[in-house]
């Protein structure tokens, strides 16, 4: 498994990871990217912005 898909301990579900050098020393720029399931990080390592969906791992309730 990626270390985007393990569950840490942190306030984040997943960790993110770069998508461009696959690099964990990245940080979030902003709660929100361009849609509201999106958060927006910044990795240090190639210095490029990217986003990612907010995902904790589980299913939500859809009332059925």
């Amino acid at each position: 498994m990626s270390a985007m898909n393990e569950p840490s301990t942190g306030k984040d579900a997943f960790e993110p990871t770069c998508p461009f050098c696959r690099s964990s020393d990245v940080e979030r720029e902003s709660a929100f990217g361009s849609e509201i399931s999106k958060a927006q990080y910044y990795c240090h390592n190639c210095q490029t912005m990217f986003e990612r969906l907010k995902y904790d791992g589980k299913r939500p309730d859809t009332g059925r």
